[in-house]
């Protein structure tokens, strides 16, 4: 089963792609920066030209006026630009988060098994905040501001070439100084991102499991293991910073040491009737105009090498394999059921696993699990650990698909006559750990059935033994349970995650080891509870205590990834796992 996909190496192609649906805002706000940037070019002109008239004794009142309104407009225009272009970046991080979302939920099973929650979510959250800019502000940033040199260099050279030749070799040299870090920036960046995220990851699975890290004093472990992924994000950031120091000297080189070009060579072209001195106030404020956005061409750049880091990791999560609501189709559909007089008896109804094969790696797990399940019947699955039991329930629930074999459920075949969304609709799942969401009692009970009736919902409450603690809380169903329903004991939380299961009315429930958090009193009220929940479904439970087993109508027997014995509990007896028969 091969759960790898190939990453795209992203490009400034990539990143552009991802303003796709802001470019009209982009597009304007490009606009009205230009134009803005535009009456910025034209101030230096306008000065020469009050210059030239007062030195001829001339009015100026009508120049200064218009210089003004410039000024005006200019403000006005860049001020609009800036607003539209956090808007289009606050659109642009929305549908980046938002297809990261529906990615992060559709993944493959498997793809969680080898990646870190905290590290999925820090590429969700800090990623594509730091993205957001890039796409935005630095993207139009880096086109208006290119434009913009462009046409202050060109007034310069129209002003007086030679002066312009000096100046650009200057500004040349400092780029070529750029150019160089630039790769190294975008190395580093990625590398702390990524530490950043490991970081992310440990805090979750640390702060997940606190009481654990309390009981056992590990506060000093866990705190120094922290401490050596905050040292790492240090490390990166640093060499990162160490090559980005190189841009303010290349900035101030090439700002500074251009002015001071222009003062020296001008005044000397000025002092030999070259150049007017309106023409070299003119170029000085050029140069002075220009250092503004040719320093944010020198910033804009190490930024978008970060923007172009942080893209691949979120690249690297939507080229993830994704799980899809689909009938299989590489294999054909299986009639080995039929080709058997007695499969012809057990395919007209009731669940039938035939012959079920499942690697993991490189270790296979199932080689062969064969067992049928009658319709509205209680089967037990027990067996030693590893013995393939939660695969069962993982094929099952359709989280992996078999390599070999199949499952039929009133003799349709789950994979290649359901969808795997039409498959789920039948099936319910309680999980050993009983995970219960943040909110309410009764957002937890309806999950599953936001549009559940009153009458069935408290039936179930009832049927799940939930109505003492209804009673008992504040607010009954509209209590809130806390993170992980932590205000609820371990047995409370199991409870409630059957009551969810049931509330869809699922056909077929599956219970890994239900009794796992209950006390002796709530045990024997959950075997009741099991023998109800079996007249309304059929029944799969992975047991582990003698009284589950015995109180099943059936019980298969796994063990070394195949069915050893299944029956009642006086023939399967002698094949239970020692503490079992010992019982």
């Amino acid at each position: 089963m091969d759960e790898t996909s190939k990453v795209s190496r992203v490009t400034f192609r990539t990143l552009l792609a991802w303003t796709r649906g802001s470019r009209r805002r982009l597009l304007f706000a490009l606009l009205c920066a230009l134009a803005g940037s535009g009456l910025g070019l034209a101030q230096p002109l306008i000065v020469n030209r009050t210059i030239e008239a007062a030195t001829a004794g001339r009015s100026v009142a009508g120049l200064l006026w218009l210089l003004a309104a410039v000024f005006a407009g200019q403000a006005a225009l860049q001020a609009w630009s800036t607003f539209r272009l956090d808007q289009a970046g606050e659109g642009v991080v929305q549908r980046l988060r938002r297809a990261m979302v529906d990615q992060l939920l559709c993944l493959r099973m498997a793809v969680y098994d080898r990646h870190r929650l905290g590290d999925l979510i820090s590429r969700t959250t800090t990623d594509t905040t730091l993205l957001r800019d890039v796409l935005a502000t630095d993207v139009v940033n880096a086109i208006v501001n290119s434009i913009v040199v462009v046409g202050g260099v060109g007034m310069m050279f129209w002003l007086d070439p030679i002066l312009a030749g000096v100046v650009m070799a200057v500004v040349i040299g400092s780029g070529a100084v750029m150019a160089l870090v630039l790769k190294g920036i975008r190395r580093e960046t990625q590398a702390a991102q990524e530490a950043t995220g490991s970081l992310a990851a440990e805090l979750e699975r640390v702060l997940s499991a606190i009481r654990t890290v309390r009981i056992n004093r590990a506060e000093a472990r866990e705190s120094a293991a922290l401490a050596r992924s905050t040292d790492d994000i240090y490390g990166h950031n640093v060499k990162a910073a160490r090559l980005t120091a190189v841009v303010s000297p290349a900035i101030e080189l090439a700002v500074q040491g251009s002015l001071i070009v222009v003062i020296v060579v001008g005044l000397a072209r000025v002092a030999s009737g070259d150049m007017a001195v309106g023409e070299l106030v003119a170029f000085l404020l050029y140069v002075n105009y220009l250092a503004v956005p040719m320093a944010g061409l020198f910033d804009i750049a190490p930024a978008l090498q970060a923007g172009l880091a942080a893209l691949q990791r979120i690249q690297e999560v939507l080229d993830l394999p994704v799980e899809t609501d689909r009938l299989r189709t590489d294999r054909p559909q299986t009639d080995q059921f039929r080709k058997e007089p007695v499969a012809v008896a057990v395919a007209a109804s009731g669940l039938v696993l035939h012959d079920l094969r499942f690697r993991y790696t490189d270790r296979e797990i199932l080689k062969g699990a064969s067992f049928r399940v009658p319709r509205h019947s209680f089967t037990a699955i027990a067996g030693p650990s590893g013995a393939g039991k939660s695969t069962i329930f993982s094929l099952l629930g359709r989280f992996y698909d078999p390599a070999a074999g199949s499952i039929t459920l009133d003799g349709r075949d789950a994979h290649t006559e359901h969808t795997t969304g039409e498959w789920r609709s039948r099936i319910g799942l309680v999980e050993q750990h009983s995970p219960l969401m943040y909110g309410t009692l009764r957002d937890n009970l309806t999950y599953a059935a936001p549009d559940a009736e009153e009458p069935w919902l408290h039936r179930v409450v009832e049927m799940a033994g939930l109505s003492a603690l209804v009673k008992r809380l504040p607010d009954g169903l509209d209590t809130p349970v806390g993170e992980h329903g932590s205000s609820l004991s371990g047995g409370e939380q199991q409870r409630v995650a059957i009551a969810r299961a049931l509330l869809a009315r699922p056909e077929i429930l599956l219970l890994d080891e239900p009794t796992s958090h209950l006390d002796a009193a709530h045990e024997q009220l959950l075997a009741q509870t099991l023998h109800l929940i079996s007249k309304e479904c059929t029944l799969l439970v992975i047991a582990h205590r003698l009284s589950t087993i015995r109180s099943a109508d059936q019980v298969v027997v796994l063990d070394g990834g195949r069915v050893v014995a299944a029956g009642g509990y006086d023939e399967i007896r002698d094949h239970l796992p020692a503490q079992h028969a010992a019982a």
